[in-house]
């Protein structure tokens, strides 16, 4: 089988102000080329710019986050009498040839492989066209820059593998999605799971060797030790590069939305994990969570703790309540995101999460959620769970929606919460480590992990189990309340072939022709 791809070039002109204006780029045109990559800041904003199609509506700014993967999950209540929009109703009936369901699919193939299109024509001008001498910090600005470019291909293409080729646990061993390592490449063919995977795996380890010299740093460091650091540029010391005496320059912030070294580890864990190499996907992970910044003998910083500050204020779920709440992406738990500036019109936020009533019988709330905080042992959890207290608020006081979208009506509170797209939060490194102890039966660290993240969240009755059917079952109940609009539960249920909960008392896994979404018909041959 082969795969028409259509490249779409894109070049950029850089700007150094901020985190928001280096991602706010200005697209030129194909004849610039060679004048783009003479310069080092022409491969800086090159760079940038896989990230910022990245956070367009057709990748993980919407199709692969809350609206398109979500549905698929049967995250949300679907149905027809609390929603009005076709759509959604054909994501939660997972009908994938209904008229819309198959544009989105085909703008976000589309839209992915133009980012490894782009990724690749980096890579390679960096690779052929390229000395050390050109960049400001030499070999480890350039190293960083091709090591990035690597990790943006990676991300794209092993969540196209996610996407639309069978988990490794109902792999038939046929050829699915390609993995582009050239450019241009405009009809490659498809490999096999396995074989995607294993490039997958070689190109993060690739990324995280050639990252490494900048990020463990103690200049870089500094800038990803917390979630303000990572994402709004609020660091906690100012300590420089031994090598040369400027401060971090705006090139080098925002780590937070930038596959640096330790959020491809992140993902590296989440690959090995999807190969069935629990081991290592443990070790990776454990590497993540235990990493420690110590910016003085004062200042020690822990990476990715959870945190609820910003969130704790009020006591109901009403929209006075949440315009008063930041924080609600819970930064110092993300480990990666991308960035949208103008994500709440972009992404048509307005229509999707409403901040106040429109009137008796609105029915646009698409994403209201569905009835998740029901422990296993049939207890309702809502009261005591923040995720729930603090994170869901009631439109039209009876409407659950997710806090992590509320559209404050004040513009900067508003801007600050709806540009950050999550991508991996530290949650998911402690699910891994949990599904490798329980792997092994050791069924009680795998309950501490779960009971860990339980606590944190407010829920005191502590899990327990001795089966790996139980383990799977808590799993699930605490992913769906921790993922919520972050598309990454269809994944879960996909990889482990687990029972879905399609509501009206339907429980099942997933039909291979609901788990394999079906590639674009004019993408395939």
């Amino acid at each position: 089988m082969k795969i028409h791809i259509k490249l779409l070039l894109f070049a950029t002109v850089f700007i150094l102000s901020s985190c928001e204006s280096w991602l706010d780029l200005k697209p030129i045109t194909q004849a610039t080329e060679e004048q783009i990559f003479s310069t080092a800041e022409g491969y800086r904003s090159t760079l940038n710019g896989l990230y910022k199609n990245m956070g367009k509506a057709s990748l993980y700014g919407k199709n692969l986050a809350f609206a398109m993967l979500d549905g698929f999950s049967q995250q949300y209540d679907l149905s027809p009498e609390n929603n009005i929009m076709t759509e959604y109703q054909a994501y939660g009936k997972m009908d994938y040839g209904q008229t819309q369901v198959a544009s989105r699919i085909e703008e976000t193939w589309l839209a992915a492989y133009n980012v490894v299109a782009n990724a690749n024509n980096l890579i390679q001008n960096l690779i052929e066209n390229t000395t050390p001498e050109l960049f400001e910090f030499g070999e480890m600005e350039r190293n960083m820059i091709l090591g990035e470019a690597y990790a943006c291909r990676v991300l794209v293409q092993f969540d196209m593998l996610r996407l639309f080729a069978p988990a490794p646990i109902s792999d038939d061993g046929a050829n699915y999605v390609p993995y582009v390592e050239q450019y241009p490449n405009i009809q490659p063919a498809g490999i096999s799971v396995n074989e995607c995977i294993d490039k997958v795996i070689a190109d993060l380890e690739k990324a995280k060797e050639l990252v490494y010299g900048f990020d463990t740093s103690a200049l870089a460091m500094n800038a990803v030790c917390t979630g303000d650091a990572r994402f709004y540029n609020k660091f906690p010391s100012f300590t420089t590069l031994a090598s040369t005496p400027r401060a971090l320059s705006d090139f080098f912030k925002g780590r937070g939305y930038r596959l640096n070294y330790y959020s491809m580890t992140a993902l590296l864990a989440r690959a090995y994990q999807y190969a069935g190499k629990y081991d290592d996907a443990f070790e990776a992970a454990d590497e993540v969570l235990k990493f420690k910044y110590e910016a003085s003998q004062w200042d020690k910083f822990t990476f990715y703790e959870f945190k609820t500050t910003g969130i704790m204020s009020g006591a109901d779920n009403s929209f006075a309540t949440f315009e008063g709440k930041s924080n609600l992406r819970l930064v110092d738990n993300l480990i990666f995101a991308l960035y949208n500036e103008k994500a709440y019109e972009e992404l048509n936020l307005g229509v999707h999460f409403f901040k106040e009533s429109k009137g008796a019988g609105a029915q646009y709330f698409v994403i209201r959620i569905d009835d998740i905080f029901k422990s296993s042992k049939g207890i309702d959890e809502s009261a005591s769970d923040i995720r729930h207290t603090k994170m869901i608020f009631l439109a039209n006081n009876k409407q659950p929606v997710s806090g992590k979208w509320f559209c404050h009506e004040d513009e900067a509170m508003r801007s600050k919460n709806v540009t950050i797209l999550p991508v991996i939060r530290a949650t998911e490194m402690q699910y891994i480590m949990a599904e490798s102890y329980a792997r092994k039966g050791n069924w009680t660290d795998a309950a501490r992990i779960l009971n860990e993240i339980r606590q944190a969240r407010g829920c005191w009755d502590n899990v327990s189990f001795s089966s790996w059917d139980d383990f799977v079952k808590e799993l699930i109940i605490d992913a769906r309340r921790e993922w919520i609009s972050e598309g990454q539960l269809f994944y879960l249920y996909k990889r482990l072939n687990a029972e879905v909960d399609f509501g009206k008392g339907i429980k099942r896994s997933f039909k291979r022709q609901e788990a394999v979404v079906p590639m674009p018909e004019s993408q395939s041959m």
